[in-house]
């Protein structure tokens, strides 16, 4: 089992930040229209988690309100909307209804393939970008967070459930969403300056002691979502 280096991370990170920033000094961005009301998106997904830390939180909350000051009309996290995805286990879909059927097994793998996990650390530094959301790097200390992914999906593979994991991509890295935009109007003789600067902004160190399986929309709203289960890690 190879798992992902923080050299990999770093690099997915760069080369996303790359690509944007290049979309970005052209003026170019990908707008969710879906944004402009969220009751019209009738997808929905099963999605583990995890969670910032009340410090990690705060001090991306204030690196938003930076953001927000320039480009007000983009959409911007909540703070109890922030997390790292861990792991997707039913992807974003119309059809949730027959996605979530089996959902009670895939309750059962998931909370067996994390009764002997470690918890572990995440040092969120730094922003990077896609041409549609800003997020903030997440880099897990160690090889806690890789090896929970791997016996996630070899658990689901044993129980011929593997297709329904990372349906979209294989997740590898630990970033967080927190602003994505809604509207291609913004200035970025503002903007620019306050992304570059927030390359190298230390958000701080979490503790992750808990994981969390939700059922809720793209965006994990807080309005839509839902906890199912939570996992603390004991070792």
């Amino acid at each position: 089992m190879v798992l992902p280096s923080l050299e990999l991370t770093m690099e997915i990170y760069e080369k996303m930040w790359q690509e944007a920033s290049a979309a970005f000094q052209r003026g170019e961005v990908q707008v969710d229209l879906h944004l402009l009301d969220k009751s019209g998106d009738s997808r929905r997904g099963v999605t583990l988690v995890l969670r910032p830390s009340e410090v990690v939180r705060g001090r991306v909350v204030e690196y938003l309100e930076e953001l927000k000051a320039v480009c007000p009309g983009q959409y911007f996290y909540q703070p109890e909307e922030l997390h790292v995805t861990v792991i997707s286990v039913v992807s974003m879909t119309e059809r949730w209804r027959e996605e979530f059927k089996p959902l009670d097994e895939y309750r059962r793998l998931i909370a067996g393939a994390l009764t002997v996990q470690r918890k572990f650390q995440i040092r969120f530094r730094g922003i990077t970008a896609s041409p549609s959301t800003v997020a903030i790097q997440g880099f897990p200390e160690g090889d806690s967070l890789g090896r929970i992914r791997e016996e996630l999906r070899s658990a689901f593979r044993r129980a011929d459930f593997e297709g329904g994991l990372d349906r979209r991509y294989k997740i590898v890295a630990a970033h967080m969403s927190a602003l994505r935009f809604s509207q291609p109007e913004i200035d970025w003789e503002r903007l620019l300056p306050l992304l570059s600067a927030g390359r190298n902004i230390d958000f701080g160190v979490s503790e992750v002691e808990c994981l969390q399986l939700i059922q809720g929309d793209w965006y994990a709203s807080a309005g839509t979502v839902q906890v199912l289960d939570e996992y603390p890690l004991t070792l």
